[in-house]
């Protein structure tokens, strides 16, 4: 059974060689494809670093945003599963095995637990919630796979999110009552989010703009609020 893990990037270059070195040594031992799906906005070397392995498929979007970007890499896959990773995540070793062995039991979809790449009590607080399902668990972050005729029938991300497209996705599962996991070996999230800002204020935003989609304010809203309150560089 293959994977295709897809990698949706906007001037990523240091993280993706990062996941690509990673990943590559993982298709010497497992049927995976690795698809990077680039941004045309992207302006720095990730094309080039891409350029520096064989064994990925590097495809340009013809439109920006990560859902698009990943529906697009979709259409390009091969594989039985889809698996959906951002640039700055680092899946746990055991990855293929463990997404498989969560197939064959049944699961149609599912996503990762997580820490960080560095130890707070605080960061450690919040890698705890994602052990378990909850209100806020299935971002992105957790790296979240599909059988591809599951995602097929999900009809793939809502290209509509410019942000937020994982919790819709994640939505979409829960009432078409698709039978999910969450893996216990855990992916590894970058804090640079949480160094820029801070740990309260993080968490505040996230929260804050967790419950304004919720309550069904638009996208583009989110994002503009989101843009306007953190402190984020690529």
């Amino acid at each position: 059974m293959k994977i295709a893990v897809i990698i949706p990037v906007y001037n990523e270059q240091e993280n993706l060689a990062k996941r690509l070195s990673f990943l590559c040594e993982q298709v010497n031992k497992f049927p995976i494809e690795i698809i990077v799906s680039n941004s045309p906005e992207t302006f720095d070397e990730t094309p080039k670093v891409c350029e520096n392995f064989s064994n990925i498929r590097f495809i340009n979007s013809p439109q920006k945003g990560r859902a698009v970007q990943m529906n697009f890499g979709a259409k390009q896959a091969k594989g039985d599963v889809l698996l959906f990773l951002h640039a700055d995540v680092c899946l746990p070793k055991d990855f293929y095995e463990q997404v498989i062995n969560a197939i064959k039991k049944g699961f149609k979809a599912g996503f990762f637990a997580y820490k960080f790449d560095k130890e707070t009590r605080l960061l450690n607080l919040n890698s705890s919630f994602t052990k378990k399902d909850g209100f806020f668990a299935g971002g992105g972050d957790q790296c979240q796979f599909f059988t591809k005729e599951t995602f097929e029938k999900l009809q793939g991300f809502n290209e509509e999110f410019c942000i937020m497209e994982d919790f819709e996705m994640i939505d979409k599962v829960r009432k078409a009552k698709i039978p999910y996991t969450i893996i216990q070996s855990k992916a590894i999230v970058s804090a640079r989010k949480y160094d820029q800002n801070s740990w309260l204020k993080v968490n505040l935003i996230n929260g804050y703009v967790f419950f304004k989609y919720k309550l069904g304010v638009h996208p583009i809203q989110l994002r503009k609020t989101y843009k306007s309150l953190l402190r984020e560089s690529v």
